[in-house]
């Protein structure tokens, strides 16, 4: 019975001293981030979702680890978007869901999110020519996405946590923003 006792008291030890190990975080290693495989390429880190409006100012953003589905990021990326630029709302393919369209019924926002193709269930003529309809402003967000990673090196950083990168991807919508308002302004003056 002692021995029983004994016997149990050590294997707990090492069933907490192996939980302690594993617990022990590598330097160097951001732990919050994730792996994705994307177009046969492997990255590890973060994806950065933003709201734009139509000339391509960012309203919004929001930040996922890299192995999160897209769906997931747009019920917080309206959350964080002025009421006024939620009426309609244009999204690829990524961010189709059932759950997604209820949240924009919900907020009384239209949705405009591409359709999806699912296995067996291709799509219709009509949801075809939905999605090349949208797609032609897809070049707004794209644009932006561009500039981003042309001015300010988007798409990389040194920083370590979502709070931090996402801090990050913030401070760069913010730049991006103050470098295109003046030829905005310009453009609205003439």
């Amino acid at each position: 019975d002692r021995e029983e006792e004994e016997r149990l008291e050590q294997d707990k030890q090492q069933e907490e001293q192996y939980h302690a190990l594993k617990k022990v975080e590598q330097p160097g290693v951001d732990h919050q981030a994730r792996w994705l495989k994307k177009a046969g390429k492997t990255v590890y880190g973060y994806k950065k979702h933003i709201a734009t409006d139509d000339n391509g100012m960012v309203l919004g953003v929001h930040t996922t680890a890299a192995n999160e589905h897209d769906s997931k990021g747009l019920e917080p990326l309206i959350k964080k978007t002025p009421k006024k630029y939620r009426k309609q709302v244009m999204a690829d393919k990524g961010y189709k869901s059932k759950a997604n369209d209820e949240v924009l019924k919900a907020n009384g926002s239209k949705s405009r999110i591409m359709h999806k193709a699912y296995r067996n269930k291709p799509l219709s003529q009509w949801q075809k020519l939905y999605n090349k309809t949208i797609s032609k402003s897809r070049w707004v967000v794209e644009r932006t996405f561009g500039s981003l990673k042309r001015w300010f090196g988007s798409g990389t950083t040194r920083l370590k946590g979502k709070d931090k990168v996402h801090s990050i991807h913030v401070l760069e919508a913010i730049a991006y923003n103050l470098k295109r308002s003046p030829g905005l302004v310009a453009k609205i003056a003439t």
